[in-house]
């Protein structure tokens, strides 16, 4: 298929993917369910439920995050699926971003807790040897990381440094991956200057600039990049949701 008739397949099947995603009236429907099994329910009910499959009320937290990680991986991958190849492989490695702050713990020397061994992506990298989850990492795709780790760089900057290295020459498709890129940092630097006072405020923005990304670069790498940003805040939103219920009966505050 020629490139631009794929980009347009793909921007086509991003639209419908943004249009399925749960408004403001099931997330406050959503949230008025107390109990995590009723919820699960519920949730099948709806979009929502590809992220959900595989869990049930007997999940503990770390269960949970694995899943939504094994879905959001697997969610990534299928968009890279839809691109030019040459775009694809800019597109996968937002697949890592969650993994970055475990890989930093490892690499820092902290202990391995056991969700990391369950985890088949950090499996690998979680040896009570630290030697050995090094020798892991530079035998691995995340090379990158530990070089910039033995050089005092945050893995944020070093993926986001690898990331740009994945562009293809065109500069008029990759203005909008710039702009992605400030819009993630940016929202990383508020996050860690105010940390939970603001952070649903800031997610709320980060949410609505990145929408506004993705209609303003329609049929461009950028666009997907901003959907999968934008399924990254509504996985974070569930999260919270399935795990305030796994470890509490009824929610701990009201949300508007």
């Amino acid at each position: 298929m020629p490139e631009t008739a794929q980009f347009r397949y793909a921007h086509a099947r991003l639209l419908a993917r943004h249009g399925e995603r749960p408004d403001d009236r099931v997330w406050r429907r959503m949230y008025s369910i107390g109990n995590l099994a009723n919820y699960l329910q519920a949730a099948s009910q709806t979009t929502l439920r590809i992220w959900t499959d595989g869990l049930h009320d007997g999940n503990n937290s770390h269960e949970i995050e694995l899943t939504l990680r094994r879905h959001y991986r697997l969610y990534v991958d299928e968009i890279a699926r839809w691109l030019p190849a040459r775009w694809a492989v800019v597109v996968r490695p937002l697949a890592k971003l969650p993994d970055l702050p475990a890989l930093q713990h490892l690499l820092g020397g902290g202990a391995a807790p056991a969700w990391m061994l369950d985890d088949p992506e950090l499996r690998a990298y979680a040896s009570e040897n630290l030697a050995t989850r090094i020798t892991a990492l530079e035998q691995s795709e995340h090379a990158y990381l530990v070089t910039a780790w033995q050089k005092g760089t945050a893995l944020p900057h070093a993926w986001h440094d690898h990331w740009r290295n994945l562009w293809p020459m065109a500069a008029r498709q990759t203005s909008g991956l710039t702009h992605i890129g400030d819009l993630l940092f940016a929202h990383t630097r508020e996050i860690h200057s105010d940390p939970g006072t603001q952070t649903d405020r800031l997610r709320k923005q980060l949410m609505n600039r990145l929408t506004a990304a993705f209609r303003r670069y329609s049929f461009q790498p950028a666009a997907a990049c901003a959907h999968i940003g934008i399924i990254a805040l509504d996985c974070e939103r569930l999260r919270a949701d399935l795990i305030e219920r796994a470890l509490f009966a009824e929610p701990m505050d009201a949300r508007p």
